[in-house]
């Protein structure tokens, strides 16, 4: 056997009285135990594997926790429901109200992206304020970024109509019922509330903030990704998941530019803000008109978005992520964090769950 793989093999009786050896897929050291390394791994490697194992278990409890809120909240509602003496069938008639659904959709969205991610990742003994970067953005291009993201958002909307249309070529029913928009002025502030307000707040918090603050340790690059592909997911459809991916994508990136949740904030409740806009225009307006506003708006997205890639070019590494220090490689840091058990089970749940709006 070579040098090589006895590198520092001889005993050493320095430590404590303790022999220790240094032999290949172990390695030595002071204490009278050795960490066993595996076949085709440094200990770098195998330690940067097992920390993101243990980061996707975190986070993969944090979305089987917001799942299992979002599926099992009905059932808990008829319980008290009839606790309270309501009959099931009126429990459904008071919940089937749009504005009723608008304020459970409130306190669900809050209570779903705010207390599982909080309680499970300190249990995995991290802290929150140093997750989530809630200071005030940093850099001069804030406009010119916040321009940018908007742009991007409204473009992404394209992916979730060539999804709808992908279906539609091949004559297949996809539908995915979002319920009805309570009506009037008080329905509309109900609905900017559940659809911008809120979302734009505890979702930002927990995927662009906890989530993807977790992962910046293993690289940027691999975080954004990352965080990203699990935002599309948790959506649970095949219309929304591409959509929400590449959101994901321009709402970290924002996050990650400036050091700050809020201008991701700022982009979703707008991005949701014109959807909401957008449903509640009159009756009156055909849809051809309707069509020819939308396209105004991208119109003028896309505008935006050229002068904002414009201000931004002269800004030195901004579209460039700085070396992370890691010995492994983004694909292996994949590998290990999306072959981990939780992730698995949670990727699976999504796509079952996708599978219900088929013929809907």
């Amino acid at each position: 056997m070579s040098e090589n793989n006895f590198q520092n093999g001889s005993q050493n009786s320095e430590n404590n009285g303790y022999d220790t050896f240094s032999e290949p897929g172990v390695t030595a050291g002071s204490a009278p135990y050795v960490t066993f390394v595996p076949y085709g791994y440094t200990l770098n490697t195998y330690r940067e594997k097992q920390k993101i194992r243990k980061t996707a278990l975190a986070a993969g409890c944090c979305f089987l926790a917001a799942l299992g809120i979002m599926f099992f909240w009905s059932f808990i509602y008829l319980l008290v429901m009839s606790r309270l003496g309501f009959t099931t069938q009126k429990a459904r008639e008071i919940i089937s109200d749009p504005a009723v659904l608008q304020i459970v959709q409130v306190v669900i969205s809050t209570l779903t992206f705010t207390l599982p991610f909080i309680v499970i990742y300190k249990s995995f003994g991290y802290r929150i304020s140093e997750l989530v970067p809630l200071k005030k953005p940093k850099g001069d291009n804030l406009a010119a970024l916040f321009f940018l993201g908007i742009s991007f958002c409204a473009f992404a909307n394209i992916a979730t109509s060539q999804a709808s249309y992908f279906f539609e070529s091949f004559g297949i029913d996809y539908n995915v019922d979002y319920g009805d928009d309570p009506k009037g002025f008080f329905g509309f502030i109900l609905s900017v509330t559940a659809t911008a307000i809120v979302p734009g707040l505890v979702e930002e918090f927990a995927c662009r903030g906890i989530v993807l603050g977790s992962l910046r340790k293993y690289g940027d690059a691999f975080a954004l990704i990352t965080s990203s592909a699990l935002f599309g997911l948790m959506h649970g459809n095949f219309e929304q998941m591409p959509f929400a991916f590449t959101v994901g994508l321009i709402l970290g990136f924002l996050v990650l530019k400036t050091d700050s949740l809020w201008l991701s904030v700022a982009v979703h409740f707008f991005n949701n803000l014109v959807s909401v806009v957008f449903s509640y225009l009159p009756n009156s307006i055909s849809q051809q008109a309707q069509n020819v506003i939308y396209s105004l708006f991208l119109a003028v997205c896309l505008v935006l978005g050229v002068l904002a890639v414009a201000l931004l070019s002269g800004s030195e590494g901004l579209f460039k992520f700085s070396a992370d220090g890691l010995e492994s490689t983004n694909k292996q840091r994949f590998k290990w964090f999306f072959t981990s058990p939780i992730i698995i089970v949670f990727t699976v749940f999504c796509f079952l769950e996708s599978l219900i709006y088929f013929g809907g």
